[in-house]
């Protein structure tokens, strides 16, 4: 008898997360480049939105990972910080998740072979955030 592998992937658009930022919030062109803010009039994106995320997502994404990893039939919400900055470029991945299942390996693997995004903006000039990726997968072995 064979398995067949069902494996659902949903998308929750990225927001930034809430901290502290030294500086004058209010004048981020008088900060240098290092400043990461929380706090921005616009987050930063995808390219071409949810859809174009989506589209990128089911092309470079194995699916067979965790299921080689030994995860179990459930939803799987994986949550990874990371840095867009002011020119698109993505740094500093942080799995906020820790699933055991090569779960937030994948996600990281996949969001360094994005394409630059569109950086966040504060005051109408582009600036470094701190945001977050949720991926939702929802595994279904039967």
């Amino acid at each position: 008898m064979t398995k067949s592998i069902l494996v659902f992937i949903l998308f929750i658009s990225s927001f930034p997360v809430i901290a502290q930022i030294p500086g004058d919030s209010n004048n981020p062109a008088a900060l240098n480049d290092t400043t990461v803010y929380t706090d921005v009039d616009t987050v930063a994106s995808f390219p071409g939105g949810r859809a174009a995320w989506i589209k990128f997502i089911e092309k470079n994404l194995n699916p067979a990972v965790w299921v080689e990893n030994g995860a179990k039939k459930g939803t799987y919400n994986v949550i990874i910080k990371f840095t867009v900055m002011k020119d698109g470029t993505l740094l500093d991945f942080v799995p906020a998740t820790k699933y055991k299942h090569g779960f937030e390996e994948e996600v990281i693997r996949v969001l360094k072979r994005s394409p630059k995004w569109i950086p966040a903006k504060k005051n109408g000039v582009n600036v470094n955030s701190r945001t977050e990726q949720n991926q939702v997968f929802m595994i279904s072995v039967g």
